[in-house]
């Protein structure tokens, strides 16, 4: 063990035992497969796959390739036209491509995860990607997630440069995780990871005007600007509990690509969005400076990485089902790294009545979507109770979105919390002494790269 006095923030080598390796890798496999039989082949459910294979068809058709998907950064277009420059000429190969890519992408988070956190942060992750069903699995948005998780890991072991590089390459996926980027001030060597962000950004910037131009690199934000209220969003509550009793409101499926609901009192919802995300940004922002003022400790990465990101999906008006896979990578990560001895940890009992909230949050998208989604669409019995669960997931979001915020402060802004070796329940004791977790002999992980 390292004989330093001041701890590394995460356990620098996670030594597990074969049988432990063994059952989380096959928990793993076992509720992938389980996920694809019940959720994609089953239903024969194809989701935005679908999409990407005719949008890729098109392109391939007209010859615009650089111009396929504007809503999504130039890269991402790319790698979904991808399956189909490379074969995948129909709908079930086209769709095998993508769960491929999201598949990997889920392993190699899991596997940094499981580095960095352990067999509970794992466990963790495969717990909320299987509450959400068909999504980490037919919703390109796995890779972005995966790589803002990534992230995360990497800031908490105070790596920042290397962090800068995956935050760059997510926004690059899908524009959400550039949320992330403050985050990468954790570590001693600020410059080498401001550095570090710019020239990557830099340089997916510049391939991207190269590949599609100027017009291409900035439709994503012009393609957000533009969308209506989707039906899912916290603002859309009160227009669409109105349209379910027969008010001036309509539901109908917009040129972005989602359903939207229009009518009374959309306009002013819309401005409430609007303003609701200015207030969390200010407040979001007072956070990070008082976080980088009292000396950025990473103990409150996780805390600050859910609330930024949370903060950003509650205010949106495109709030989608897939935005949840978002929370998942900094819940789990909350959870594997709970009573660490840097300062400002997560406790554990805080961090599992977290991850337990945003469970319950996937599990109720899920309901959402696809289970009760035409009953959002469409008058029918079920409407009400459709509509009730609706709520209930984004009041919840709220909820967690506030306490990660007001958990953040503590950690940013009390005092530094003493470990408390009791905090787990004893059978994570247990657990702990199978997974056991040592430091690398030359101690090397704690280091700034």
């Amino acid at each position: 063990m390292s004989t330093s006095a001041s701890p590394p923030p995460v356990s620098p080598g996670l030594r597990w035992s074969g049988a432990g390796v063994f059952a989380v890798v096959l928990a793993w496999a076992v509720a992938k497969y389980v996920s694809a039989w019940w959720w994609v082949w089953r239903p024969e459910e194809f989701s935005d796959t679908y999409y990407y294979f005719l949008a890729a068809e098109a392109a391939v058709a007209t010859g615009e390739l650089a111009q396929a998907l504007p809503e999504y950064p130039t890269p991402a277009g790319w790698l979904l036209l991808a399956p189909y420059l490379l074969g995948a000429h129909d709908y079930v190969a086209y769709r095998g491509a993508v769960m491929a890519m999201t598949t990997v992408a889920d392993a190699a988070f899991a596997l940094v995860l499981g580095r960095v956190a352990g067999p509970i942060g794992v466990l963790g992750w495969i717990g909320l990607t299987t509450a959400l069903g068909s999504l980490p699995l037919l919703r390109f948005d796995m890779l972005p997630a995966a790589a803002a998780g990534i992230a995360l890991l990497l800031i908490v072991q105070r790596r920042g440069s290397g962090a800068a590089v995956m935050v760059a390459l997510g926004t690059g996926l899908k524009v959400w995780p550039i949320v992330l980027a403050p985050l990468i001030l954790a570590g001693r060597r600020r410059a080498a990871a401001v550095v570090t962000f710019v020239v990557s950004g830099l340089t997916l910037v510049l391939g991207s005007v190269l590949v599609g131009g100027w017009d291409r690199l900035l439709s994503p934000l012009t393609h957000q600007r533009e969308r209506g209220l989707q039906i899912e969003a916290v603002a859309a509550l009160v227009p669409m509990w109105s349209w379910s009793r027969g008010g001036d409101q309509t539901i109908g499926y917009s040129e972005f690509h989602a359903y939207e609901v229009a009518g009374a009192g959309v306009d002013g919802w819309l401005l409430a969005a609007q303003a609701a995300a200015l207030a969390a940004a200010l407040a979001c922002g007072v956070l990070l400076l008082v976080w980088l003022f009292r000396g950025a400790e990473v103990g409150a990465a996780s805390w600050l990485a859910l609330g930024l990101v949370g903060a950003f999906i509650v205010t949106s008006p495109a709030l989608s089902p897939q935005y949840l896979l978002w929370l998942a990578p900094p819940a789990a990560v909350l959870l594997g790294t709970a009573d660490r001895q840097d300062a400002g940890a997560p406790s554990w009992p805080r961090a599992a009545a977290t991850w337990a909230a945003a469970l319950a949050l996937c599990v109720l998208t899920t309901v959402i979507y696809p289970v009760a989604y035409d009953a959002l669409l469409q008058h029918r019995p079920t409407t009400t109770a459709a509509l009730t669960v609706l709520t209930a997931r984004n009041l919840g979001l709220v909820v967690l979105v506030v306490g990660c915020l007001e958990a953040a402060w503590g950690a940013v802004g009390g005092n530094p919390r003493k470990p408390v070796r009791g905090n787990r329940p004893r059978s994570l004791e247990l657990a702990g002494r199978r997974f056991r977790t040592e430091e690398d002999a030359d101690g090397d992980a704690g280091r700034d790269d």
